[in-house]
């Protein structure tokens, strides 16, 4: 394990005691292992997200919106944007014209999106099996993200 130069001004000993540093590490491996199995269908991690959050939104009687996405996945609204247009540039997605705001568009998959988000949904379906059973309780473990996902609402500023 590396020591930290003492001179940061941190509480740490480790890099690895910090839990900070090592979720970010963590969530870095899984996003690797996603590009991993993504590769063969051509999507990143964030592409496979938002095509799968926009197949979820939609309802018989409405399409998603970029502004949906942002808000279901808390993502900021510039990766959204560019991500999406490399969803259309692919040919995954489709615009479709929001009558009641100019400024928007409904996003809609492909057929050639839904193949793909389907295909891409079972490949990570079964990497997320794995790789969270590494915690030993899949149950708890969820539960512990929902409840920091659900109350860090309140450290923003």
């Amino acid at each position: 394990m590396l020591k930290l130069n003492k001179k940061l001004n941190t509480k740490f000993d480790s890099a690895e005691s910090s839990p900070g540093f090592l979720f970010w590490k963590v969530a870095n491996l899984h996003q690797r292992l996603q590009r991993q199995v993504l590769k063969d269908l051509d999507i990143s991690p964030t592409q496979y997200s938002l095509l799968a959050c926009y197949f979820f939104l939609k309802t018989p009687t409405k399409l998603p919106t970029q502004s949906d996405i942002c808000e279901l996945a808390g993502l900021d609204k510039m990766l959204v944007s560019d991500t999406t247009k490399a969803l259309l540039r692919k040919k995954l997605v489709s615009k479709k014209t929001n009558k009641d705001d100019q400024r928007s568009f409904f996003i809609e998959l492909t057929d050639e999106g839904k193949s793909i988000c389907n295909k891409a949904v079972k490949l990570i379906e079964v990497l997320d099996d794995e790789f969270f059973a590494l915690t030993g309780n899949t149950k708890i473990f969820h539960e512990m993200l929902h409840r920091i996902e659900s109350r860090a609402t309140i450290l923003k500023k």
